[in-house]
């Protein structure tokens, strides 16, 4: 297995860990804590996936250096494609990810069907985490896509 295949499995694999985090062990787990492992899990999958993209890149000889720092490698996805909606969508989210994971929070209705994670500027609830996984999803559906 190559090293650009492996890097696409550690995102596959992410993305399935956020699948059982999500359906299953929300179902019976409701509890913050779960809902900052899924936010965790939603930032690692794109990590991995970008960090696989920027190899790519590398390799094509398309940029001289990888940037050390994820945040780093996402504001540089709009440079090498700016004229990409969809690009500057995956940037915006994971920006949101990232503040969202590292705010303050505090849980609401902890232990029940509405379980809420609530920060300063959001609230994260069971359903938001569905539609973000399959954000996730089709973000790194797409970045998959553009090594095409």
């Amino acid at each position: 297995m190559e090293e650009g295949e492996e890097e696409e499995d550690l995102a596959q694999g992410e993305l399935k860990r956020i699948d059982h985090l999500v359906f299953v062990t929300l179902k019976y787990t409701r509890t913050v804590d779960v809902i900052r492992t899924i936010l965790e899990k939603f930032i690692d999958a794109l990590d991995r996936k970008i960090e696989d993209y920027f190899n790519y890149l590398f390799e094509k000889n398309e940029i001289t250096r990888i940037p050390p720092v994820a945040l780093v490698k996402m504001k540089q996805m709009e440079q090498v494609h700016p004229d990409d909606p969809k690009v500057k969508d995956l940037v915006d989210f994971y920006v949101m990810l990232k503040n969202t994971f590292h705010a303050d929070y505090r849980p609401r209705e902890e232990y029940r069907k509405n379980v809420t994670m609530v920060t300063k500027d959001k609230e994260v609830n069971i359903t938001m985490l569905k539609e973000y996984a399959e954000y996730v999803k089709d973000f790194v559906s797409y970045v998959d896509g553009l090594k095409k």
